[in-house]
């Protein structure tokens, strides 16, 4: 249950990842993009309403709230069919918004389906969240996204920030998030998929995105404060969004300086938002600096195997061990890529 409280805090404390100016960065990527389609015109209005890190720190203003939450995550939890860390992070969004909106002002996963003459019929997509806010009198259309991005060129272009295994990336994901998914509600289709009841409240638009942007470091030549101090933020993310570091492989060794004194583990992707639970980290499964980095280049194969880079989380030694920082050693598939650039 430890894990699960932080999990949760860090769904609603960390900060936003995207800013009040992502929808227009989405439109003007350069990067060739796919092409976007929605069923018909937009039809009614296409709100998008900023959702700041304090808005998200006040889904659950009091620790009965919380609390309330916390059993809700106890009961559902174990009837998660897929270890997805996405889909993790959704049922963690459900479980607050069902608490603080009440369950039956919450609709997840909504489809938008187009039925044709033919008996046919074809998914344009669906809702994350519809949410009826009896207090506002409004309807809000929310989309959730973990991102985990590793910025590959000193740019501000969000086509250089890529997920772990490549193919994933933030300008991709984010045109679709805000030029595809959030209309999607506001087209003549998408409209049908809301409840009658529900439709003459004004719709809003809201994206509930949390996660970590890793910056290149290469930690034998400067700390990596220094760095962080001439990064290239990406287009319209929250300034105070999270940072941490991702390094290339030859490049481990010189990571004892910040952290040799540390034990060390690499992280399973379920685990990606706060590290190991305590309940592993007591188990005697962390290693020293040194036992891990003899074995660092078949854990470096593994993953690129499943198409990952490797998630490596530093601990406090003792009884109160913790996590002290995590970052990404690029695996080779990673490298490759980069090196065809």
């Amino acid at each position: 249950m430890e894990s699960v409280e932080r999990e949760l805090s860090w769904v609603l404390d960390s900060p936003m990842f995207f800013s009040a100016s992502s929808a227009t960065a989405a439109e003007i990527e350069e990067s060739p993009q796919p092409q976007i389609h929605l069923p018909g015109p937009i039809v009614a209005p296409n709100n998008f309403l900023q959702l700041s890190s304090a808005d998200s720190s006040a889904l659950l203003p009091t620790e009965k709230m919380r609390f309330e939450c916390l059993q809700r995550l106890k009961q559902e939890l174990p009837g998660l069919a897929s270890g997805r860390l996405g889909l993790r992070f959704e049922l963690f969004l459900h479980c607050v918004l069902k608490t603080r909106f009440g369950e039956q002002n919450v609709l997840t996963r909504r489809p938008v389906r187009e039925k044709y003459l033919d008996g046919s019929e074809k998914t344009w997509g669906e809702f994350d969240f519809l949410i009826r806010d009896v207090e506002k009198g409004t309807i809000e259309h929310w989309e959730s996204s973990i991102k985990f991005y590793l910025q590959v060129k000193d740019s501000s272009a969000w086509k250089w920030c890529w997920g772990p295994g490549v193919k994933d990336r933030l300008d991709l994901k984010g045109r679709k998030t805000f030029l595809q998914q959030l209309p999607l509600s506001s087209t003549e289709l998408g409209q049908k998929s809301i409840p009658d009841d529900w439709k003459k409240f004004p719709l809003l638009k809201r994206v509930f995105a949390k996660g970590t942007i890793f910056y290149r470091w290469t930690p034998a030549v400067e700390d990596f404060r220094n760095t962080l101090s001439r990064i290239v933020i990406p287009n319209s993310l929250a300034v105070d969004h999270l940072k941490s570091w991702w390094i290339l492989p030859e490049h481990f060794s010189a990571l004892r300086q910040s952290f040799g004194d540390f034990k060390v583990a690499a992280t399973p992707r379920r685990h990606w938002m706060t590290g190991l639970p305590v309940e592993t980290i007591n188990s005697g499964s962390l290693e020293s600096f040194e036992a891990f980095g003899k074995n660092l280049a078949q854990r470096l194969t593994e993953a690129s195997l499943r198409q990952e880079c490797l998630h490596v989380g530093f601990y406090e030694q003792g009884n109160n061990a913790r996590l002290v920082e995590a970052g990404f050693v690029a695996g080779q598939h990673f490298v490759e890529a980069m090196q065809e650039i």
